[in-house]
């Protein structure tokens, strides 16, 4: 199987940096807009920052309610969707179970900005699908992220 790739305009990964750590200590939250090309490989082309509306912005994350429509009204008809983004203040850009419980899977990719260094953030990004003959579990599948 070829490894998925994405791909991230230079803007939009520094804009998706800066909102992370400045967030910090809390998760920072957002989203990534862009298109799919011919071959339907993911191109984020802007990041939009949401506020974290969760109980324990500390250790898990919520895209506020409001500000996720506004984004996505803001967005309609110009670019799609790409991707959710969130950081992981103190520990590994690797899903935890509560992001694996997601009801966010059928978005092309999930972010992870680690700042367990913040002088050097690590990124990664995920395609969520089903575990094969489990109906409810999801596995978390590593893209290869490309710079444009």
């Amino acid at each position: 199987m070829d490894r998925l790739q994405i791909r991230i305009h230079r803007q939009a990964w520094s804009d998706m940096i800066g909102h992370s750590l400045e967030a910090m200590p809390r998760e920072a939250c957002g989203l990534l807009f862009g298109c799919l090309s011919s071959a339907g490989t993911p191109g984020a082309l802007t990041y939009v920052p949401v506020s974290n509306a969760a109980a324990n912005p500390l250790h898990s994350f919520e895209l506020h309610p409001q500000e996720l429509v506004r984004a996505l009204y803001g967005a309609a008809g110009k670019q799609e969707l790409i991707g959710i983004v969130h950081s992981h203040p103190r520990t590994a850009p690797y899903p935890s179970e509560h992001d694996l419980a997601t009801l966010w899977h059928t978005i092309p990719s999930h972010w992870i900005v680690s700042l367990r260094d913040p002088s050097l953030p690590t990124v990664k990004a995920f395609a969520f699908r089903k575990r094969q003959q489990e109906d409810f579990r999801l596995e978390a599948i590593s893209y290869e992220i490309v710079m444009d």
